[in-house]
């Protein structure tokens, strides 16, 4: 009896004990080493290949040590035992929020196990055959070309970022070049005809009159249904508002359980297919928005529009349609906001009333139907630059409809 408790002490416990590491840290959500992609899968990886050595070689002793098995069948079993733990800790990221299981990941880890298993047996033996040699090389071989192919898609997902900032400011650009000329092509008509008089009074009797109020009946969910502010709820505001849009432009009901389920099947598709999901710019959320629920019903389609005045915050709502907008969250002030609040937030926009603005902001359980002063609001309102402490830097920016 005592030997077997020595046996289960000594050998077992600490196969146990880092199998309980391993699956602690894939029940993480959404952990990360590093904000740059590369780096993340430079990181993640040599985590991964570290973790399941030590696993072989902890499953070995179990084996040849415990059982008093021969060396190549205590080899075997082990790495086989790896392996499969392996495979089975990508499908157990499957199951957590902003974590994802890939077989490309699987196929890695297995890699790598084979790769350190097999420079664990050459030391354990002090022999090297053309065998050893072999696995070696195609091991190492696979590990490279996994990794490079996963290094090219973080590169990938970051150049896409990038590219829709450069898109951005190229559109701003061009908008202030059709400005220019939109406005010396008036001033020629002008003169020629001599009717400015008559161009000022006919423009201020068409002037639209907005309504004094308007409240546009959005359903709302905080980005926390359940006020389980964890890694992944501090980051999903943008989540949240695309699900309020889609649930008012489909009609149905949305509940705590069902916005849960929405963000966090939104969360797992960016994973999936941008490589991240936090801090997205006003283009990247509509473009979430078209390619998670597709197009909206009735030939309405969402626009960015940047670099607008304060009046056109009401003129837009004045179409019965809410607006997503990125804002500076500790320029907005809300109190029920977690000192010192967000760096970067977005909320919907559902109404007005003189001067303040309706919105359904996800920052707080308490954010339906918030009011904020349309000065404090507008003055916030700023796209995500690249960098949360930037964001002051970032441009007047609001996802409409049309």
């Amino acid at each position: 009896m005592k030997k077997l408790f020595v046996k289960l002490v000594k050998y077992y416990l600490p196969a146990l004990l880092w199998m309980w590491i391993i699956f602690y840290f894939s029940s993480i959500p959404g952990l990360r080493y590093s904000k740059s992609a590369v780096e993340e899968i430079i990181l993640r990886k040599g985590a991964h290949f570290a973790e399941f050595s030590v696993l072989f070689f902890l499953l070995w002793r179990i084996f040849f040590l415990a059982h008093k098995l021969k060396m190549q069948k205590a080899y075997w079993l082990a790495l086989l035992g790896a392996i499969l733990f392996g495979a089975s800790d990508e499908f157990h990221q499957t199951l957590v929020m902003g974590r994802t299981g890939k077989i490309i990941d699987a196929i890695f880890d297995g890699g790598s196990i084979i790769f350190s298993a097999e420079i664990f047996l050459i030391l354990i033996s002090r022999k090297i055959r053309w065998k050893n040699i072999l696995v070696l090389f195609f091991s190492a071989l696979t590990l490279l070309g996994l990794g490079i192919k996963m290094i090219q898609y973080g590169k990938s997902s970051e150049k896409k970022a990038v590219s829709v900032i450069l898109e951005n400011e190229a559109r701003k650009v061009k908008e202030d070049l059709e400005n220019r000329i939109g406005t010396s092509e008036k001033e020629i008509i002008l003169n020629n005809e001599k009717i400015q008089d008559d161009v000022i009074v006919k423009s201020e009797e068409t002037v639209e009159k907005l309504p004094d109020k308007i409240l546009i009946e959005v359903p709302f969910t905080s980005q926390a249904p359940f006020s389980k502010w964890d890694e992944i709820h501090e980051e999903t505001c943008e989540e949240a508002s695309i699900v309020m849009l889609e649930y008012y432009f489909t009609g149905k009901k949305l509940t705590r359980e069902i916005a849960e389920k929405e963000i966090q099947a939104l969360v797992k598709f960016q994973n999936k297919n941008y490589g991240d999901f936090r801090d997205t710019t006003a283009q990247q959320t509509a473009d979430l928005f078209l390619d998670f629920y597709g197009e909206i019903e009735n030939e309405k389609k969402l626009k960015v529009v940047y670099d607008f005045d304060k009046a056109d915050l009401k003129k837009y709502l004045a179409r019965d349609f809410p607006i997503i907008v990125p804002a500076a969250g500790r320029e907005l002030g809300n109190p029920n906001f977690t000192a010192p609040g967000p760096l970067y937030h977005n909320l919907v926009l559902v109404g007005y009333d003189g001067d303040t603005i309706l919105t359904n902001d996800p920052g707080t359980r308490k954010g339906e139907g918030y009011k904020y002063n349309v000065d404090i609001l507008y003055n916030a309102i700023h796209d995500f630059p690249g960098k949360p402490e930037n964001i002051k830097q970032g441009r007047k920016a609001m996802i409409v409809v049309e």
